[in-house]
């Protein structure tokens, strides 16, 4: 638990929002503080950097086959270790 925070040492934040059940935004901002009528500045979120929009797409698990087939891996690669 966080008891005390220097508001002008944080000027960065990754914004995380899940939209519905399959959908999540991701954003980088930047904070900026302004003048409000009490002691604590008002905060405000700019968005500075890449932003993501993600959907779940792919939900079920293939086939025991198939899966065996994808995580195949060569056996040189396991004998060089």
């Amino acid at each position: 638990v966080v008891e005390y925070l220097n508001l002008a040492g944080v000027d960065r934040a990754f914004v995380c929002t899940a939209v519905s059940s399959n959908k999540v935004v991701l954003m980088h901002c930047a904070i900026q503080l302004k003048k409000s009528g009490t002691s604590i500045p008002r905060i405000e979120l700019v968005e500075i950097g890449p932003s993501m929009n993600l959907v779940v797409r792919r939900h079920r698990l293939p086939n025991d086959d198939l899966r065996k087939e994808a995580m195949k891996t060569p056996s040189d690669k396991l004998k060089k270790k």
